[in-house]
């Protein structure tokens, strides 16, 4: 399968998939699975090649990793070119926690090793984060869920899920999605499995039975690649939970048409979860929870909240029969809590209780509306 990766570069792969995946049948085999995601300290952290080891190398490569952190952070291809750009790139060593380096060893598709030293520079979130703002950038959730990648390769004699010989432009195009800060995964099925997923439907396109209640992923995007004459011809499908779109990529060799269309792709799923510029800023909201159980669900719900990368800080207001009232600090308009808390599954809102009362602050006066209830676990 294609998730046998040489382990001296086991690092820089993605992790294999834990995700809902087709037939219905397997559902309830692979929905309990444990989520994972791109931790948060490795959007901070920027990877750059260099020549040495010595400090004017890593003097030279640290704006450089830095602008990587500032692209994962935004989800950008390209940073815009700014004065204060070059000026917060050439002020890089300040937010400097630590650095570290690493030799990238690959394997290439005739069987030799390319070796690349690499600066593993971490720096401050909060320094990070402020020049995200003070630039003017989107920012992307910082709680990425990996998209499940489903590469179907038709030769004209058959159709093959994962084909073994396209192992290397696979595994580069997904290195291409995590260098950008968008973690994805292969389907983890065992091979018994794999022998029961109907290719020719997702061949179609239909990603509706990928992605249900349960599922531990952003989403899924399957790629159904043909050689049509001179030219690669993909056919990218990306579907969650309330979102589809599709795509095409072309090139005459098919690592480019693979890079071109993961490019799309995570510009999608960075659109779908951003914030832009004009709704970040200072704000805070009240909310209440209701119909918690005891203290396990309310440990539960503070920690979810807390968690997310929207809010600052979290104040128990009080505690009653109506409720959990909660005032809640952020840094984007509260009308992005509502979005993540939809997409999260976590609250759900409760219809029945009216919203909260309560003095909003910030730039702009967006309100939280309605209450919520806590998602019981599946």
């Amino acid at each position: 399968m294609l998730a046998h990766f040489p382990p001296r570069i086991r690092a820089l792969r993605p992790r294999r998939a834990r995700a809902v995946l087709w037939p219905l049948a397997l559902f309830a085999v692979l929905s309990s699975a444990t989520q994972t995601v791109l931790a948060k300290d490795d959007l901070y952290t920027g990877i750059v090649p260099v020549t040495g080891q010595g400090e004017a190398e890593r003097r030279e490569a640290l704006p450089e990793a830095l602008r990587h952190v500032l692209l994962k952070l935004s989800g950008e291809r390209e940073l815009p070119a700014s004065p204060a750009l070059e000026a917060a790139l050439a002020r890089a060593s300040r937010s400097l926690v630590a650095f570290g380096y690493r030799e990238a060893v690959r394997t290439l598709p005739d069987g030799t090793e390319s070796t690349e030293l690499q600066l593993v520079a971490n720096f401050l979130p909060s320094s990070a984060d402020d020049l995200v703002r003070d630039l003017g950038l989107r920012r992307w959730r910082v709680q990425r869920e990996p998209v499940v990648l489903w590469p179907v390769v038709d030769d004209r004699i058959g159709r093959t899920l994962m084909p073994p010989e396209y192992r290397y432009e696979l595994d580069r195009m997904a290195e291409v999605a995590e260098s950008r800060g968008l973690p994805v995964e292969w389907p983890g099925l065992p091979e018994e499995l794999m022998a029961e997923v109907d290719v020719q439907l997702l061949w179609g396109g239909y990603t509706d039975q990928l992605v249900g209640p349960g599922s531990n992923s952003q989403g899924v995007a399957i790629i159904a690649a043909r050689r049509e004459g001179g030219l690669w011809d993909l056919r990218w499908t990306y579907g969650d939970a309330t979102h589809s779109n599709s795509w095409r990529s072309r090139a005459p060799d098919l690592q480019t048409a693979l890079d071109d269309g993961m490019n799309e792709l995570v510009d999608l799923v960075a659109s779908l979860n951003a914030i832009a510029p004009s709704g970040q800023g200072v704000f805070s909201t009240e909310l209440l929870l209701v119909d918690l159980r005891g203290s396990a669900d309310y440990a539960r719900s503070l920690a979810y909240l807390e968690s997310l990368g929207l809010v600052e800080g979290v104040e128990v207001l009080s505690i009653g029969p109506a409720g959990l009232r909660l005032k809640l600090d952020l840094n984007a308009e509260p009308s992005y809590l509502q979005g993540v808390f939809r997409q999260d599954g976590v609250l759900e809102a409760d219809p029945s209780v009216g919203a909260p009362s309560g003095s909003l602050s910030g730039p702009s006066r967006a309100s939280l509306a309605g209450s919520y209830r806590l998602v019981p676990r599946p």
